[in-house]
């Protein structure tokens, strides 16, 4: 009894281990830069829009990075990407286009995937807009914590990417649970990633 005690407590003890040190390197991705490489587009990643249809502040604070950084310069086409969820009134990337329009970027200049409802189908999506442009590189917009998953992502799908980080909500709350969550979703990464290696 007391044997297994011991080893449970030595398991969890592991466990918070393993998670602190997720979490920490995912704070540290908060220091990434935010000025991407000259790209042929601009992908931006979805994130939640509220029932009464507008963009969480993390939606919004990635679209401003994205009009900034194509404001810049740093690519002349945007693709937005994100499906709808169950309670969301529109397709996360139809509130993209709408509040890039609104903000001077020409129809023309944007590319909408409103079917994919994770950050995998945000890029694979992307990835078959750009081939079907003939664009071979693109700077990924996301959130400061979510980056550097995104970017590994991508590499996995063969893209050819740099990122531009948009800055997290300023709530300390929703700050602490994002990367709470990106720290579990690094450690799930890791985990599908060597299940694909070793199969």
């Amino acid at each position: 009894m007391i044997v297994a005690a011991v080893w449970i407590g030595a398991a969890a003890g592991a466990a918070a281990a393993c998670a602190l040190a997720l979490f920490v390197a995912v704070c540290l991705c908060a220091r990434l830069p935010r000025r991407a490489q000259p790209a042929d587009c601009l992908v931006v990643l979805g994130a939640r829009v509220w029932p009464d249809g507008r963009m969480s502040e993390t939606l919004r604070l990635r679209c401003a990075a994205a009009l900034e950084a194509w404001r810049a310069g740093q690519a002349k086409a945007i693709v937005v990407c994100g499906g709808r969820g169950r309670d969301e009134p529109v397709a996360e990337a139809e509130a993209m286009r709408a509040f890039l329009l609104d903000n001077g970027v020409p129809p023309a200049a944007i590319a909408v995937d409103a079917d994919s409802a994770s950050t995998r189908e945000n890029l694979a999506n992307a990835r078959r807009i750009m081939a079907a442009r003939r664009w071979s590189r693109a700077a990924i917009v996301t959130s400061d914590y979510h980056l550097q998953r995104a970017l590994w992502l991508a590499r996995d799908l063969g893209m050819c990417a740099s990122g531009v980080a948009a800055p997290s909500p300023r709530r300390r709350a929703s700050r602490l649970t994002n990367r709470a969550r990106e720290s579990v979703s690094w450690a799930l990464y890791a985990v599908r990633r060597a299940r694909r290696c070793a199969g």
